[in-house]
């Protein structure tokens, strides 16, 4: 990901807003732009990837790792992974996967862990980790309309 990928990457993540669980959330795309940003200038905590077909971006990832705040051993996750529906039939998902994988060995991480949190195909996503080599470890439980 570059700096120029920015703008197409908030247009995907409207898409990715839209489609996900996430949809009743406001959407920012100057937030995004400032988290883009930031997070270009912070390489080692930070992974952005495009994945590209005839110049068009296709999809994306975003992961970080960081140290887990009980200890020094690192831990990784993914913020987003997307790939346009009509793309979603091919190998682009298991190419980005398979970068982070290797960005997350380089940088020490021993167990990657990735979500479906966002809701879109949950299920063939978690087929997808599966084949991938992950295994289901957590559960989200989400409190709907809390006012406290």
């Amino acid at each position: 990901m570059t700096v120029q990928d920015i703008p197409v990457l908030i247009v995907l993540g409207a898409e990715m807003h839209k489609e996900s669980r996430y949809a009743e959330l406001d959407f920012d795309p100057e937030k995004l732009r400032r988290l883009g940003t930031n997070m270009l200038d912070q390489p080692d905590e930070w992974l952005c990837l495009v994945a590209e077909r005839n110049s068009e971006v296709i999809g994306f990832c975003v992961g970080y790792v960081a140290p887990h705040f009980f200890g020094n051993e690192l831990t990784s996750g993914d913020l987003a992974i997307y790939v346009t529906p009509e793309h979603r039939k091919g190998m682009v998902g298991v190419r980005l996967i398979k970068s982070y994988d290797a960005w997350c060995s380089d940088k020490g991480v021993s167990e990657p862990l990735l979500g479906v949190s966002a809701g879109i195909t949950p299920d063939r996503i978690g087929r997808l980790y599966e084949r991938l080599g992950y295994t289901e470890k957590y559960t989200i439980y989400k409190k709907p309309n809390c006012n406290l």
